[in-house]
């Protein structure tokens, strides 16, 4: 396995390929639907190429999610049609409080 450039391009990529797997859409459907190539998904899905911005809202419009529940770990299970504020909130929440409980149980 290549080497990735950082954690979040990881996240970033697993999640854009479990929404994309959960949606029925290939690469190539996905590639034209936000306008890049093929080869450009499977290098952001291994975490070897990060998208522009532009790319980022592009797929966050096509999946129906929000753009930054692509950086959490767990995020392609977040979708904006069908979270509330509250919802939202409550998530993030509990993504910080499991993420000091890791590094408290990492600290051991």
């Amino acid at each position: 396995m290549e080497k990735s450039n950082g954690l979040l391009q990881e996240i970033f990529g697993r999640n854009l390929k479990e929404r994309r797997k959960r949606m029925g859409f290939t690469q190539g459907e996905m590639a034209r639907r936000i306008g890049v190539s093929t080869s450009f998904v499977t290098e952001i899905e291994k975490g070897r190429k990060a998208p522009s911005f532009a790319t980022i809202e592009k797929i966050a419009e096509e999946t129906h999610a929000p753009v930054w529940s692509y950086f959490c770990e767990g995020g392609s299970e977040i979708r904006d049609d069908d979270m509330t504020s509250l919802e939202v909130l409550r998530y993030r929440l509990k993504q910080s409080v499991c993420s000091a409980i890791d590094k408290t149980m990492d600290e051991r």
